[in-house]
Formats: C-alpha cells, structure tokens, sequence
C-alpha cells in the first residue's frame, strides 16, 4: 500500500491493554480495485472491546480497529468503474474503519443512497451478518420459532425474519426496554428468564418442542437452554457470541439429531452479497437502526467511548463513534 507521509489521517489504536489512542497516520493510497473511504461512522462491537482488552487476541486488529464503517468514497484506485469520490458507502470485514479515512477493496464496499445525512444510522456490517444468517436458517411456514436475547443483534435478528408465515415466534430478554423491542419488533409472547422458567413456558406456549432456537445473546448457559426446547431434528441456530468457551450438550445434539448452525460471516458463501441485499433491505425499511443507537460519541472521544461500551450503562444498546 502507498502512503503519502505529507498527508495525515486520525487514526485509532488500542496501543496499551485497556487503552485507546488517536494518532497521526500516513493517509493510504488506493490500489487496484480498492477505494479510500472518509470515515462518518463506526460501530462499536463486542470484537471490538475483546480486542480492546486483550492486545494478544489479534494484534493487527488492535492497532487499527473497526469493521463497522460507513462513510464517503474520497479516492478510488486503477479499475473501479462502479463508485466515484463523493459517493456514500457501508463498509464490511475486519480492520481500520476508526479512522479518518481508511482503505477498502471492493469486495468490501456498498453504495447507499445519497440522500442519507444520518451516517451513524447506515453501518450495515451487523445486518449483513443478520442477513446472511436468514439465508443459511432456510425457515419453512408454520415453523415455532424461539430467539433468545433481543438487544443490538437480536433486535436486527427479529426485524428480518419471516414473522407473517412463522406459527408462534417467542423472545427470552431479561431487560425490561430490551423486551419492549421485542414486542415492537414481532415477538408474540415474550419471556423475563429471571422470573420465569424460559423452557416450561416454550414447551407450554407451543403445546411441545419448538422447530428452531436461535441463541443471539452470547450469555453463558443459553445454548444449553435452547437445546431444552428443540424437537428431534429442530435447529439450533448460534448467533451470538460466545466469547468464553463452553461444555456444549453434545449428547443431546447427537440423540436428537439436533442440526447446529454456527452462522458466523464466515460461513457465508457470499458475504459481500448479503451486504448488498443488506442495504438494499435498509433502503425498504425492513431494517431500522434508530431505536437501538443510544450512545453516539465524537470519533476523538473513542476512549471514553471504549469505556463506557464495557461498562455498559442503563439504557445502552449500542454505542457510535461519529466523524461528522
């Protein structure tokens, strides 16, 4: 990659364990079928504070943080014929998107529309990944549907399922406002874990075992839970991100024929598509950001941000680090 060292960019790095920084940074030239994006936006994710924390877990990541941009196209490189500076774009995959400007192949870039003045509101790296998981759950009419954990993912989740031809579609979210989501957001019956015995409610509410569970809340104890609920041959559909490693009820999977889905981006055939249909979906309202970003920080403020993020404050969904 070129990089002209008169030009500078703001730059963040988690350069200390638990530390963020803003620094000065060559700005990147772009290469064959790459475009350098001005940053408006970025997400912040669980990725991101795990990163944050432990500099060991991916030390590239580390020094140049972000997956979840969306911005302005400020240079394209030698055979981009599709995008031109000036154009306005989501960003998806690993790496550097906290920064002023930042590269980008095309394989990693989408339009959205010009008429879009709310950047924060247009990341679509988290629903590219909720829509590449609804093409891999293959869901048939009728089906008993159990999401368990509606905050940022699971609210997005439920936004994009199928919900006019499913048969009963239940939420498990210990949050009182998180649950509200839920119920906005097409839950038929909605379950408190802490009061209630999540299990025996599904089983009573479906008259038996449900066709799919769909784990989007990463919280330990949840997999095994879900497996509770599933018919012989059900789904089970690992969304969230278990970040500390578990005993799985692999001898439940095996007697049950349980068919276990982990649906990360990864497993997409096409992810660059899904990111496409992604925006295209934000375009027909399908998915809606606005009641789930709570906390938008200036992009230099991105300590506090960090901060904040992991403490997770009353009433945090999800938090936004803003350039504009």
């Amino acid at each position: 990659m070129k990089s002209n060292s008169r030009e500078k960019v703001k730059t963040v790095t988690f350069d200390k364990q638990g530390s963020a920084s803003v620094i000065d940074t060559d700005k990147p030239s772009p290469g064959h079928n790459e475009v350098i994006v001005r940053m408006k936006a970025c997400g912040i994710c669980k990725y991101d504070i795990k990163t944050f924390k432990n500099l060991t877990e991916n030390p590239s990541y580390s020094e140049r943080p972000g997956h979840e941009g969306v911005g302005v196209v400020d240079a394209v490189g030698t055979g981009v014929k599709d995008l031109k500076p000036g154009d306005k774009v989501a960003t998806i995959y690993l790496g550097g998107a906290m920064a002023g400007m930042y590269l980008a192949d095309l394989q990693s870039v989408a339009r959205i529309p010009d008429a879009v003045t709310r950047y924060e509101l247009w990341f679509a790296e988290p629903i590219t990944c909720v829509v590449s998981t609804l093409r891999l759950l293959s869901m048939e009419p009728g089906e008993n549907v159990v999401v368990i954990g509606s905050g940022y993912m699971g609210v997005l989740l439920l936004q994009g399922l199928p919900k006019s031809y499913l048969h009963n579609l239940i939420v498990s979210e210990p949050v009182l406002k998180r649950r509200a989501l839920a119920k906005k957001y097409g839950a038929e019956t909605v379950i408190n874990p802490e009061t209630e015995d999540v299990v025996e409610v599904v089983l009573d509410t479906c008259g038996g075992p449900v066709d799919l569970v769909i784990e989007a809340s990463g919280d330990p104890g949840t997999i095994e839970q879900g497996t509770k609920m599933l018919r012989n041959g059900g789904k089970l559909c690992i969304f969230g991100h278990h970040a500390v490693d578990e005993i799985a009820p692999t001898n439940a999977w095996h007697m049950q024929g349980i068919n276990v889905l982990n649906t990360t981006p990864f497993m997409s055939v096409n992810f660059h598509r899904d990111l496409v249909d992604a925006v295209h979906l934000m375009e027909r309202g399908v998915f809606d950001q606005s009641d789930l970003i709570t906390h938008i920080y200036p992009f230099e403020d991105v300590a506090r941000a960090m901060k904040e993020t992991i403490e997770h404050p009353p009433g945090m969904i999800k938090s936004v680090l803003k350039n504009y």
